[in-house]
């Protein structure tokens, strides 16, 4: 499937995400959980992520982000996307973003979140794909502390 988005346009993307990240935004409160995720790949990518809940869904998140232009990006997106969400529906923007990252981009009225299409252009930089899921991964285990 052809990318709707040049490579230009993909590095372009990627840089008006990354400056939304740029400013650590932590949560305080005995009602944040929270949780520091390391890419298992050598780029050293970490994210630290605060998140509130509120009866299973995500109610606010804070974060700091130390990870490459790929893990920046999703921490923006999530950011702006996951409060009001639950697990399993996050669960499930996470499985296409892993599709995306493997070259196979759902049709964009399947995308859940259609900017993450923007990491179809990611695909062929492997070293970095866990870098851009650490959002994900760090929500999964805040879930897992929330319940």
């Amino acid at each position: 499937m052809k990318s709707a988005l040049s490579a230009e346009e993909f590095v372009l993307s990627l840089k008006r995400y990354t400056a939304l990240v740029r400013r650590d935004r932590r949560l305080k409160g005995g009602w944040v959980r929270t949780t520091t995720v390391h890419s298992r790949q050598l780029c050293g990518s970490r994210l630290t992520l605060d998140a509130m809940f509120e009866n299973g869904r995500v109610q606010e998140l804070g974060y700091r982000v130390r990870a490459c232009s790929l893990g920046q990006a999703t921490t923006a997106i999530v950011y702006n996307r996951a409060p009001g969400m639950t697990a399993d529906e996050l669960e499930a923007v996470h499985s296409q973003l892993i599709q995306i990252l493997k070259n196979n981009l759902p049709t964009r009225d399947a995308l859940i979140w259609p900017e993450l299409a923007i990491f179809q252009h990611a695909a062929f930089m492997p070293a970095r794909h866990d870098s851009a899921l650490l959002p994900f991964r760090a929500l999964q285990e805040l879930f897992v502390t929330e319940e």
